[in-house]
């Protein structure tokens, strides 16, 4: 029991869980956005999609993806916590001077962009998933309901998602926050590779350019969306 502490306190345990647990919400990421571009087909496929999610396994399939992203999520945030805290006490004393050339501005406002982001989920959720900020647009209030083309009533999330960003504010939140993400990705992939020991010469290379490639396209990708909505691509 005492060997186990000793390895969870360890900070090769901890960067191992922050990379596993990166990596997981990154394809989280990814399947988020792929179902968001549904946008693009309309009313019907948006719809039937976010219904087929909450019938999945009888409606325990959502919930159990949610458990996991929360203890994931949980799990990142505090392994990133607890490592900050520990670089910091083992170096109290600022270097007199630093050379920014060892790193870039996405490596250096890792703690930031993560901060912020964590702010963001938090918001996000209690928009689109709980309803309890900006309700008026909700797609779960009676009002908002959607008819499938096989009759199903459904709640009207395809009218929920183009309600809010027609919202100056919500937009704005938005894309921002997406920048953000789009630049903690561009270090983290690459990083949580070279913790999991991917170093191989010939692999190495394109680790270090999927973390800008992913990153970019996850933030234009979901910005996609609100901006789409703006020009009234879709409407």
């Amino acid at each position: 029991m005492r060997a186990f502490g000793d390895v969870w306190r360890s900070n090769i345990f901890q960067k191992w869980v922050m990379a596993l647990t990166g990596l997981m919400l990154v394809l989280f990421l990814i399947a988020h956005l792929t179902g968001n571009l549904l946008i693009f087909m309309g009313a019907e496929h948006m719809n039937e999609y976010g219904h087929s999610l909450r019938e999945l396994l009888h409606g325990s399939a959502i919930w159990l993806a949610r458990g996991g992203l929360l203890v994931a999520f949980v799990l990142h945030v505090w392994s990133a916590i607890l490592l900050t805290r520990r670089n910091r006490a083992a170096r109290p004393q600022k270097y007199v001077k630093t050379d920014w050339r060892t790193s870039t501005m996405a490596s250096r406002s890792m703690a930031l962009s993560g901060l912020l982001i964590l702010v963001y989920v938090l918001y996000h959720l209690a928009h689109f998933t709980l309803g309890t900020v900006h309700s008026q647009y909700y797609a779960g209030q009676t009002g908002w309901e959607y008819t499938l083309a096989n009759g199903t009533v459904v709640p009207d999330v395809y009218r929920m998602v183009i309600a809010s960003f027609q919202e100056p504010l919500i937009t704005t939140l938005y894309v921002l926050s997406m920048v953000l993400l789009g630049l903690h990705l561009n270090h983290a992939v690459a990083s949580a590779f070279q913790t999991l020991g991917v170093t191989n010469r010939r692999i190495s290379p394109l680790v270090r350019f999927l973390g800008p490639v992913l990153g970019i396209g996850v933030a234009l990708g979901f910005c996609s969306l609100p901006l789409a909505v703006i020009a009234g691509l879709v409407h």
